[in-house]
């Protein structure tokens, strides 16, 4: 499947128990790995960074508190590239325009609440570029 992620999945025992169908699991993961990497970068998850990362999960995938902590936890445990995540999530929104610009929406919300730092401005523009190819041209 996608190996970036194989090592969540075996550092964390409970994980499989949390979630009804592996897909999701591996969706919700990447989704996790992109939050925690761009409230991350400058270095200090802030305390409304890690409740806006837990509201994202709530509010777009109706995930519960128990399986916002697992995925935190192994985002935050997760020596991958998270680009092969960013990627992941890509496939998916690649499907729905209109969650394309929701999910940017979002990051921009994320990046801004601490403060925007230019590591996470940096995380932004990739992800922007990862989703939004196009705007490469501009």
């Amino acid at each position: 499947m996608f190996e970036s992620l194989k090592h969540w999945f075996d550092s964390l025992q409970d994980g499989s128990k949390l979630f009804d169908h592996r897909h999701d699991e591996v969706l919700h993961s990447a989704l996790a790995s992109v939050l925690f990497h761009i409230i991350s970068a400058n270095q200090h998850v802030a305390v409304r960074e890690k409740r806006m990362f837990a509201d994202i999960l709530k509010q777009e995938c109706d995930l519960n508190d128990e399986q916002i902590d697992y995925l935190y936890q192994a985002a935050s445990q997760s020596v991958s590239d998270w680009h092969e995540d960013l990627h992941t999530i890509n496939v998916f929104l690649k499907q729905n325009p209109g969650m394309r610009m929701n999910f940017m929406k979002k990051l921009i919300r994320l990046i801004d609440v601490d403060g925007v730092q230019d590591g996470e401005l940096e995380a932004f523009y990739e992800t922007l570029h990862e989703v939004f190819p196009e705007v490469k041209q501009l």
